[in-house]
């Protein structure tokens, strides 16, 4: 499989270069017939491409076909040590980490401006302002309140950027300009107007409400669950946004809300529910449904979702405006519960048995789910574990392994009690194996490991240690899409490319089934600063979304960066990695899935192309212009 892999790489990239060399003559033979340079340089950039996937490709290719020898080696080795202990990892390459602002020459400039509500306009007195140097870790320069008109001013300061934020009572903290992570710098120098600024608060927002059962009696004590959609990592996600619990009254709360949109969910247990241990015989095995004993409050809580509903899928999203306070109310149902008998493997010598867990589906994510749970052990030795107090519905069950054994599931649709035996079933899985290369040719960097994190929010697979010749392998992993990582305390590693044989694949995402799978991945750190500026109508446009996108456009996370325009334009992009990028600057773009690549297709014609080759510094020598959204 290896071979064939190979194969179809080597003749793909063959196909490439010929035609990039038949470019090449055609351009040369152009340029003499018009008394120019044969220098080709139109279609240099294209075979900088296909050089740069070549060696990608010649690299996987000899990854790939040394692989099996390197795994050979290791099958008749002792089973694998326990994964290392965790370690503080450095965090990976961000497009938001602190940038620096030099500040110089005399204290001649200034900054003013009026800070104003975003929804009414009205100027906002009493608000304070704070001027900073730009990052997380910003030094304050100084500080203001507005006066009744809404207006603040800082004098005397030095040619350089800022940060400008402010704050008020009532209303979300914010900088200039501000989306999600970013916001506008604020440029000072000769010739920059930085006079008549406009600082808008966005007025808080609530949800909130009361959940009552059938009856319409209140339910304290329930678990409500925030949920808010996010587009931060360029795909739209529904992620956690807050949990609440309920009072007395039945009444929950989530305050202090920017604009979006958002889903609430509830869980509880019905107060007066009574969940009957199972009976067992004088062997301690568990007798027949018929002879157990069924109370008429052996019920359940479904998870309820905002408005009524039972499952994520037909969840109502709530629109959120700035300064909206909307009433959310949910009414939970009690009905007759579901009882599992999941029997389970005899432990080993000195060895517990791990509980299996309920989970269910929730926006894409795996969530556990309260049961109530008991355990009952046979004379015979065999033990099986019970879970009762469940609401019907559609769940999974998880088992973890030990010592190597991977991790056992089982898919639920629960409508009636029902036994589940873990005894029996092997741990399933597929062997994941695969070795990794620096793209500089360096050796790695010490204790890298690998980490699979399952897409869907599910529990990552424990990190494996990366041995020193590069290989790795991790053992039973279930069927299922998984985010591949690469990770090692004090580098900032990304995956610049990635080739992956038996499983689909798209970016950093694997796609597990029943095949073994070899991945070689050729690793990379970002460490070149690229600066630049964006133009709006032939000047410096400021508070564009700057995004740098890979040539490959099925590439992970990792390579792309972003940043906001400044007041005159410039933009800073940190930790860049080596490779070819197309770089865009796109108004309002911040709500954009812009990591799909047929969402940000139509914008890379008029992007500029960046090629980074892993220098400390780029300074681009054209801008970019800003395109509408």
């Amino acid at each position: 499989m290896t071979h064939q892999f190979a194969e179809k790489l080597g003749s793909f990239e063959r196909a490439q270069l010929q035609l990039c060399h038949r470019n090449r003559k055609i351009s040369s033979a152009l340029a003499v017939a018009g008394g120019l340079s044969s220098s080709g340089k139109p279609f240099s950039a294209s075979c900088q491409v296909i050089r740069m996937t070549r060696r990608f490709h010649a690299l996987a290719a000899s990854l790939l076909l040394g692989l099996p020898f390197a795994l050979a080696a290791q099958i008749v080795a002792p089973p694998p040590s326990p994964p290392p202990a965790p370690e503080v990892q450095t965090a990976p390459p961000s497009d938001t980490v602190e940038q620096e602002s030099h500040l110089s020459g005399p204290a001649s400039f200034s900054i003013s401006g009026i800070v104003v509500s975003a929804t009414s306009g009205t100027p906002l007195d009493r608000a304070e302002v704070a001027l900073s140097t730009p990052g997380q870790r910003g030094a304050p320069i100084a500080e203001s309140v507005t006066t009744e008109n809404g207006s603040f001013r800082f004098d005397h300061l030095q040619a350089g950027r800022y940060h400008l934020e402010a704050s008020r009572r009532g209303y979300i903290a914010g900088g200039y300009q501000d989306h999600d992570s970013f916001s506008t710098g604020i440029v000072t120098g000769a010739n920059l107007n930085t006079a008549g600024l406009r600082l808008e608060l966005r007025p808080t927002a609530i949800i909130g409400g009361v959940i009552t059962d059938e009856a319409g009696e209140p339910i304290g004590g329930a678990q409500v669950h925030l949920f808010r959609q996010d587009q931060r990592t360029g795909e739209s996600k529904i992620l956690g946004a807050g949990n609440d619990i309920t009072d007395d009254t039945g009444a929950y709360e989530f305050a202090r809300l920017r604009p979006g949109t958002y889903y609430v969910s509830v869980a509880a247990s019905p107060w007066y529910a009574f969940h009957p241990s199972p009976k067992t015989d004088d062997s301690g095995n568990i007798l027949p449904a018929d002879q157990q004993t069924h109370s008429p409050v052996d019920v359940a809580y479904s998870t309820t979702f905002y408005e009524n509903a039972i499952d994520s899928d037909s969840a109502t999203a709530i629109s959120v405006n700035a300064g909206d306070h909307v009433e959310a109310n949910l009414t939970l149902h009690a009905v007759p519960s579901i009882h599992i008998q999941i029997r389970l493997q005899q432990p080993g010598e000195n060895r517990g048995i791990p509980m299996p867990q309920l989970v269910q589906d929730v926006f894409g994510t795996e969530e556990y789910q309260q049961a109530t749970q008991f355990t009952t052990a046979a004379k015979s030795g065999s033990v099986v574990a019970n879970l009762g107090g469940i609401a019907p519905g559609h769940y999974m069950l998880r088992q973890f392994g030990q010592q190597g054994e991977g991790n056992r599931t089982a898919s639920a649709d629960l409508t009636s009690d029902q036994i589940v035996d873990f005894a029996a079933a092997s741990a399933g899985g597929v062997d994941v194996a695969g070795k990794l290369a620096m793209f500089s040719g360096d050796k790695l960097p010490d204790r890298v490991t690998v980490v699979l994190t399952a897409a869907n929010g599910g529990p990552p697979v424990n990190p494996i240690r990366v041995e020193a010749d590069g290989t790795f392998q991790l053992h039973s992993i279930s069927p299922g899409s998984y985010e591949f990582e690469v990770r090692a305390p004090g580098s900032a590693l990304a995956v610049a490319q990635i080739a992956v044989s038996g499983a689909q694949s798209q970016g950093n995402r694997i796609t597990v089934a029943s095949e073994p799978v070899m991945i070689a991945a050729i690793l990379a750190t970002g460490s070149t600063t690229v600066t630049g500026f964006a133009n709006r109508d032939g000047k410096g446009g400021g508070g564009a979304m700057i995004l740098l996108v890979p040539h490959n456009r099925n590439a992970g996370p990792d390579l792309y960066r972003r940043d906001q325009s400044n007041t005159d334009g410039s933009f800073t992009l940190n930790r860049v990695v080596p490779g070819i990028y197309t770089l865009v600057a796109i108004e309002n773009g911040w709500t954009l899935d812009w990591a799909r690549p047929e969402v940000i297709a139509p914008y890379l014609a008029g992007g500029i192309k960046v090629q980074v080759t892993g220098q400390k510094t780029l300074a681009l020598s054209s801008a970019v212009e800003v395109q509408p959204r």
